[in-house]
């Protein structure tokens, strides 16, 4: 739980300075992973980073993501923008689509 609040309080960092973090979690998790990695993961190969996440003290992608959501949710004030917003309740629409249909 501690890894939790930590990669908690780096988020909020991250979401209070930067705008662009909030819209899109590809550059939180950039922002993230280049100022509390062990390096700097946007100067390496892509395929590097993903091998090896742990060895560069990183948490998943996933971890960031769901961490940015709570966030937004208890604090609109970090929210993202109103398009975005729009864009993700679609994409929330259609992904109960797709985890719920019985067809394979």
């Amino acid at each position: 739980m501690k890894d939790l609040k930590t990669i908690e309080s780096r988020v909020r960092a991250i979401l209070s300075n930067h705008q662009e973090a909030r819209d899109d979690d590809m550059i939180l998790y950039l922002l993230y992973c280049n100022r509390y990695g062990e390096v700097r993961v946007g100067e390496l190969p892509f395929e590097m980073v993903m091998n090896n996440y742990k060895v560069f003290h990183i948490p998943c992608f996933e971890s960031v993501r769901r961490t940015r959501q709570k966030i937004q949710a208890a604090t609109p004030e970090l929210g993202c923008s109103p398009e975005v917003r729009r864009a993700r309740r679609k994409q929330q629409g259609k992904y109960k689509a797709y985890a719920t249909d019985k067809r394979k």
